[in-house]
């Protein structure tokens, strides 16, 4: 059988909202079924504030996989040595966090493309990339549909950035850009506060900005009205949950409504 890529980057050319759910910490299955069997579009593996190893990694995708979920993987930093082994286990794309200039998404590209695009090393059949898809056409193939159907994603979530955004995303082959809220409002001197006048004008200035240059805008965060208030605004591509913010806000409206019932009961804790 044949595990193949593409229908994250058809999905995303299509203009359809995709929905992701994170994985931070989990290092089971259990939370890549879940988020599959709940609806969720997409699986979004972070690498950049977890502790997850590369072996994690490695096994979150293979269950996508094995379930046609499509996958990204968050790496932790812009180099070759974190990229492709992470590319190596087929994953659907790799989103890219601190991007600043221009010369980090052609130094992306030069990682993540294979010659003569770029100077990605070809594992043949020593990684998934290579083994177990099933290339009938060989090494010609898989360089060809990994190269097509990779989706690569980066961050906007600094000033400088923010500063350079047409530069940044007049690099070919950039299909969505995530704006990082946290860091984005730090950046801007404004840390948390996203109703701020200044942090709207600058995310809708990365919209506008991606729209020019033909790639998806995504932004993080999940609450009903948040997510309806950036659709209306153009963002396409959302990071809605992730497996530890839903283990405590669940674990905290049980814990809430047990005391509540205590309380009504008048039983001391």
């Amino acid at each position: 059988m044949r595990y193949g890529i593409g229908k994250l980057k058809a999905r995303i050319k299509q203009k359809k909202p995709v929905f992701f759910g994170c994985v931070m910490e989990s290092r089971t299955g259990a939370t890549v079924e879940g988020y599959h069997e709940a609806g969720l579009d997409a699986l979004m593996i972070d690498r950049e504030h977890s502790s997850l190893d590369r072996t994690a990694v490695a096994e979150l995708i293979r269950t996508a996989r094995l379930l046609d979920f499509p996958c990204m993987v968050r790496a932790s930093h812009n180099t070759y040595a974190e990229i492709c082994p992470l590319l190596d286990q087929l994953p659907d794309g790799i989103f890219i966090p601190r991007i600043r200039t221009r010369a980090d998404v052609e130094e992306l590209m030069a990682i993540v493309k294979y010659p003569p695009l770029g100077q990605r090393g070809c594992g043949a059949s020593t990684c998934p990339a290579g083994r177990y898809v099933g290339w009938k056409g060989g090494a010609a193939e898989m360089i060809e549909t990994v190269g097509r159907d990779t989706v690569v994603g980066i961050q906007i979530e600094t000033r400088e950035a923010l500063e350079q955004v047409d530069d940044i995303l007049s690099v070919p082959g950039i299909d969505v850009v995530i704006v990082g809220n946290d860091d984005l409002s730090v950046g801007m001197g404004i840390p948390g506060e996203f109703d701020n006048p200044r942090y709207l004008d600058a995310v809708r200035r990365i919209i506008a900005a991606c729209e020019r240059h033909g790639v998806a805008p995504g932004i993080a965060g999940g609450a009903p009205d948040w997510v309806r208030f950036w659709l209306r605004e153009g963002m396409r591509c959302f990071w809605v949950c992730d497996d530890n913010g839903l283990v405590w806000n669940g674990a905290r409206r049980v814990a809430e409504s047990l005391h509540a019932i205590l309380d009504e009961e008048k039983i001391a804790r």
